[in-house]
């Protein structure tokens, strides 16, 4: 039986590193959608060039130049994350545009997503995102053009998993030297 709970034991220690270890998985598969269906799943919709793109990790920081807002509430100046690879369905944006920016509001400001949309500019998209929204100008200022401050949620569940795998180690050990000590007295 202490053998078996200590195999067991050892398992989920080599489980619980293996997936600290593990690369993140890369595949996109989009599944289509008029820009009428993708306006609607969008929290904003908006025409813009692209100003600049930062890198930082897995994440890739967009920051656009807005012309039109279409929904949402959007700054002249706006950021939009979205993973770094296309692999990963992160933005895939040549040039600086004009670009439809279709985003969903999330804890850290705008993110879009290869799926999601996006896409160069044309007059036939924006006529029927136009038609379903409307139109209006941005707010002034800037919105979401620096990275978020503090961990990123896969940094918080790697180190939960590194400090469950120390602890189950831990168990682990102390059980052996307690039942090495039982074998031997």
């Amino acid at each position: 039986m202490r053998r078996a709970t200590t195999g067991l034991l050892a398992g989920l220690l080599l489980v619980l590193a293996g997936w600290v270890l593990a690369p993140a998985a890369s595949a996109c598969g989009c599944t289509g959608g008029t820009s009428t269906e993708l306006a609607l799943r969008a929290d904003a919709v908006f025409s813009g060039r692209l100003e600049s793109r930062e890198v930082a990790g897995d994440t890739a920081l967009h920051v656009f130049r807005v012309g039109t807002v279409y929904t949402g509430r959007v700054a002249a100046r706006q950021g939009v994350l979205s993973p770094a690879s296309g692999a990963s369905c992160g933005l895939e944006l040549t040039g600086e545009g004009p670009f439809l920016v279709f985003a969903t509001r999330e804890d850290d400001g705008l993110a879009a997503g290869l799926c999601g949309g996006t896409a160069p500019w044309t007059v036939e998209a924006a006529a029927e995102v136009q038609m379903l929204t409307g139109s209006g100008t941005p707010a002034p200022g800037s919105a979401g053009t620096v990275f978020p401050r503090g961990p990123s949620r896969t940094t918080l569940e790697a180190g939960a998993a590194a400090v469950l795998a120390v602890v189950v180690g831990g168990l682990l050990l102390r059980r052996r030297g307690r039942w090495g000590g039982d074998a031997r007295g």
